[in-house]
């Protein structure tokens, strides 16, 4: 399994979306889930919570790349130790899969574009211009930069992803965002990453959304004090 698809949390809420318990350890999530065959979500832990059989919840599982997978399922045991879930089928009862490829955050990193391609062309600059990523995912970046990219360039850039890690990639302008005649940032695609790569943009968008709970755990703590 790639470091992207491994399942890193996952989160059980009611069905008025109030959270019923969150487990990032302990857990076995069905590996038969594209099957025809009942999948059986086992979650284990200590003062869990105790729902009726037959409960109806929606399941969120989180992947070390950032996606996020919802399902709907109904509870078929449920104790203070443990709690199983029968994952229901996109065809089972109406009820849909929601899937959201390529989750985005929001960012402040740095780099440089290298050179552009445009028109099998490619320009190369004396001093890399600097780049500023706004958001990122592992399809791609929102990135300003003080160079005129046209829309179907392929830059490539060098962004600095983490501690002695630069990212080194193609990514090719999809949009060119403005205000009026203001250019505000380009919207780039991501090409041809290899599987090192698409697990370090799953490493730091894990590292970051930890974080960022952490922070808003820390804030409500203080908002009780």
């Amino acid at each position: 399994m790639l470091f992207g698809n491994k399942i890193v949390k996952i989160d059980v809420l009611a069905q008025d979306g109030s959270q019923v318990l969150s487990s990032e350890r302990g857990f076995v999530f069905p590996n038969n889930i594209d099957s025809s065959d009942e999948s059986i979500l086992i979650i284990k832990g200590k003062g869990m919570p105790e729902l009726d059989r037959g409960t109806r919840v929606t399941v969120i599982t989180y992947l070390k790349a950032g996606e996020r997978i919802k399902y709907a399922g109904d509870v078929v045991m449920s104790h203070n130790r443990q709690m199983n879930i029968t994952l229901l089928k996109a065809d089972q009862n109406g009820i849909l899969e929601e899937r959201r490829r390529y989750f985005k955050i929001k960012v402040e990193l740095s780099g440089r574009a290298l050179f552009v391609v445009r028109d099998e062309e490619a320009i190369r600059f004396e001093v890399p211009p600097e780049i500023s990523i706004q958001d990122i995912n592992v399809g791609g970046i929102f990135m300003k930069c003080d160079f005129g990219f046209a829309v179907d360039d392929c830059v490539c850039v060098e962004i600095e992803l983490m501690d002695e890690y630069k990212l080194n990639t193609m990514a090719r302008i999809l949009r060119v965002q403005k205000n009026g005649d203001e250019v505000l940032g380009y919207g780039c695609a991501f090409e041809n990453l290899t599987a090192a790569q698409e697990d370090a943009i799953g490493r730091y968008i894990n590292q970051q959304q930890l974080l960022q709970r952490a922070k808003l755990n820390d804030d409500d703590e203080d908002e009780d004090i």
